[in-house]
């Protein structure tokens, strides 16, 4: 077999220099992500293909070491395998490349794609039993799949134990939903649940914001205070006397502007709220949504929720957005209807979507 190493600044800028260099019949045998510098510091990050084309005539091996390790003198791969699996190589370098364009076509940032496949590949490898360069592409997607459904952080809905009263509140950036999700989980709670709902709100900067939160809570038959200072705080809860859940809706910060997370801090100190779930749209940015959860770390949420699924497709670079160590999604918003349009977060509804038909523009980049 003729093997060669490429670098390339991603894993497509290399997949695309193998085929041309070596043909679409080249089968990725290894990637790894590198750093120049010195000891790898302060250096830039590149991928690392190794690349093998078999030669003409060449005879498959019979077994590789690593399926006798696992699968008996034999050397037989798992059942249900396709005839690509077993071959050496099985990874053609297009088959990769189809899935890299993919993911870049629906939203996922090239360095983040890269690192996916990486650790799919990683993952085909342990779970199979034999080298990765002899899983096909199809066992690729869904070796990441599988990754991402346990890395992807989720939890359950709100908990109200009977006989106690919880506070939540929602913080967040401008225009992602925080008043209506504060209307969807209230109803829900009041009208599906009957449990006795109170809200707060802090936020009197809009004009709006107010009114819009009263028309709510007269439609459910909902007690509801207003508080503009912290020490108006326990004032406002005592007035939502004996509910069993208060949720508290903020006004929407910049999660770049100190000045007003430090009076959110303030206020939200003075309630002692038993969760404070952290709101973000899905059809912001990568960038945008790593700024309100590196930002809104101060006022330390504890969930995540999702809004506006029903606003964008490209649903994936979201996921990219959420590393392991953001607080777990507890919902997902997917229009205006109050309180229909909420949903328990669940990680493979996300992937079904990040899964699903090819989108149009990886397809004409093929």
């Amino acid at each position: 077999m003729h093997i060669r190493t490429f670098r390339a600044a991603s894993l497509q800028d290399a997949l695309a220099e193998i085929r041309q260099q070596m043909g679409p019949e080249a089968a990725v045998l290894h990637t790894r992500q590198v750093r120049d510098g010195v000891l790898g510091w302060l250096g830039r990050t590149h991928v690392e293909v190794t690349a093998g084309l078999r030669e003409r005539g060449a005879q498959t091996p019979i077994r590789h070491a690593a399926r006798s390790a696992h699968h008996g003198p034999s050397g037989a791969p798992p059942a249900g395998t396709s005839e690509a699996e077993r071959r050496p190589g099985g990874i053609a370098a297009e088959g990769a490349a189809q899935l890299t364009r993919r993911l870049l076509a629906a939203g996922v940032p090239s360095s983040v794609a890269d690192q996916w496949l990486v650790q799919a590949g990683q993952r085909s490898e342990a779970t199979l039993g034999f080298p990765s360069s002899t899983v096909s592409a199809a066992r690729l997607e869904q070796a990441l799949r599988e990754h991402l459904s346990e890395t992807l952080p989720c939890r359950g809905p709100l908990r109200v134990p009977a006989g106690q009263q919880r506070t939540v509140a929602l913080v967040g950036p401008t225009g992602v939903g925080k008043t209506t999700t504060v209307a969807k989980l209230a109803a829900g709670f009041r009208l599906q649940q009957q449990r006795r709902v109170g809200l707060l709100t802090i936020d009197t900067y809009r004009i709006a914001a107010v009114q819009q939160l009263q028309a709510y809570a007269e439609i459910m038959e909902l007690p509801m205070a207003v508080v503009e200072s912290p020490e108006q705080m326990q004032r406002g809860l005592e007035e939502l006397g004996d509910a069993e859940l208060v949720l508290i809706d903020t006004a929407g910060r910049s999660p770049r502007g100190a000045a007003r997370l430090s009076q959110l801090q303030q206020m939200l100190a003075a309630a002692s709220p038993h969760e404070t779930h952290l709101v973000v749209s899905a059809t912001a940015s990568v960038e945008a949504i790593r700024s309100a959860l590196q930002g809104f770390a101060a006022v330390r949420p504890t969930a995540t929720i999702l809004t506006k699924l029903d606003e964008t497709e490209q649903l994936a670079g979201v996921l990219a957005a959420l590393p392991v160590s953001a607080p777990p999604l507890s919902y997902l918003t997917h229009g205006q209807q109050v309180p229909d349009d909420i949903a328990t977060a669940d990680a493979e509804a996300l992937l079904s979507r990040l899964f699903a038909e090819e989108p149009a523009a990886a397809k004409t980049a093929a």
